[in-house]
């Protein structure tokens, strides 16, 4: 797979220094996060114990390291490294567009990858990323955030774009919130991002229960940016609005409902007095369903996606297998519902003794045979 790629990825750097210029944030360019040593096999694991296959390369662009669901998703591809001795780089954009261009198109040519994954850093970066990996002739898998009508089949090397169907999302976390309300009451929503397709698509989700649910006011709407920090400030605003008309929250993530959390927790009125629902399943967010202060999460396993990820790469350079896709290139990822029912399970199964012998190549055609 690595054959004539230099020449093609020089062309790939010349042809993408135009893109560079148009992105919306500005900052220095700088060299490529994360480790260009080869991950080490696992030696010992039970059912987690693979053989090594150290020539394989693989590079995780990323938005950043700074949102517990980020270093998530990057874990699992790093434990699958690991466990196949392959080499993994991760190149961290710190949530800056130009950043994640610069980095990629120099970490195509440092590593000369087999296989590249990206989480853009938003939907409009998506396209000078896609070129990069085309034009260099590098397969690559993209994760949730797209332009609107974007067509990913225009790409050879494009084998599939990862997602969760976010409209229902948004739609489901809703129900919760409104019948944990007893289906009726006022509400506040924090969303994502300004203009993500992600946060607009669960925004819309959550428009389409309000429909339904009648008695149910949404007394405004702001976006959090996906982070606690920015997000708890634009809540307390909220919060000194309207005082105790809030009886729930809507949060397009998790991390955001934490910082929602915060304020809640510091005016006396956390243990479920403001009923909170978020999404993304972190480890801190299942403890607080677990002991009835948080609602609902959903969408979690974050380090299960990146593995399927990595399995669809793998597959592909080492047999030629083209992963189950729609008309889209899309593949719609499923994880649970977690509710303080199965909180307990999942806090076990993804962040307790039993993830450390989780076998990450499960999704792999060629590794579980």
């Amino acid at each position: 797979m690595k054959k004539n790629r230099l020449l093609a990825m020089l062309l790939a750097l010349m042809m993408v220094a135009s893109l560079i210029a148009g992105c919306s944030k500005g900052s220095d360019n700088s060299e490529p996060s994360g480790s260009s040593e080869p991950a080490e096999s696992t030696e010992e694991g039970g059912d987690a114990e693979k053989k090594v296959d150290g020539d394989f390369t693989v590079i995780s662009s990323t938005k950043g390291m700074d949102n517990e669901y980020y270093a998530e998703l990057n874990r699992g591809g790093q434990e699958f490294a690991d466990q196949m001795g392959f080499e993994y780089v991760t190149l961290s954009s710190e949530d800056n567009e130009q950043k994640q261009i610069a980095d990629l198109e120099t970490g195509l040519v440092t590593y000369d990858p087999d296989f590249v994954i990206i989480m853009p850093t938003s939907s409009s970066v998506v396209p000078a990323l896609a070129d990069l990996c085309e034009n260099a002739q590098v397969p690559f898998v993209t994760l949730w955030d797209y332009p609107e009508g974007f067509d990913f089949t225009t790409y050879e090397y494009h084998l599939a774009h990862i997602l969760t169907d976010m409209r229902k999302e948004g739609y489901t976390m809703a129900k919760y919130l409104f019948d944990a309300m007893g289906g009726k009451g006022s509400i506040v929503a924090i969303d994502g991002l300004l203009g993500s397709t992600t946060a607009v698509q669960r925004h819309e989700g959550l428009e389409d229960a309000l429909k339904e649910y009648p008695d149910i006011k949404l007394l405004e709407s702001q976006p959090g940016d996906w982070n606690r920090f920015a997000a708890a400030p634009v809540f307390e605003d909220m919060f000194i609005k309207y005082g105790d008309e809030i009886q729930g929250v809507w949060c397009g993530n998790d991390d955001m409902a934490l910082g929602v959390y915060e304020i809640l927790d510091g005016a006396g009125k956390s243990g479920g007095a403001v009923k909170l629902v978020g999404l993304d399943c972190l480890s801190n967010v299942l403890e607080l369903i677990r002991d009835g202060e948080y609602v609902m999460s959903m969408s979690g396993d974050a380090p299960g996606m990146q593995a399927l990820a990595m399995c669809i790469g793998y597959d592909y350079v080492k047999g030629d297998i083209r992963p189950e896709t729609d008309e889209k290139n899309f593949i719609m990822y499923e994880p649970p519902i977690i509710t303080q029912e199965n909180a307990e399970e999942y806090l076990e199964l993804w962040y307790g003794e039993s993830a450390k012998d989780r076998d990450w190549t499960v999704d792999s055609e060629l590794l579980s045979k």
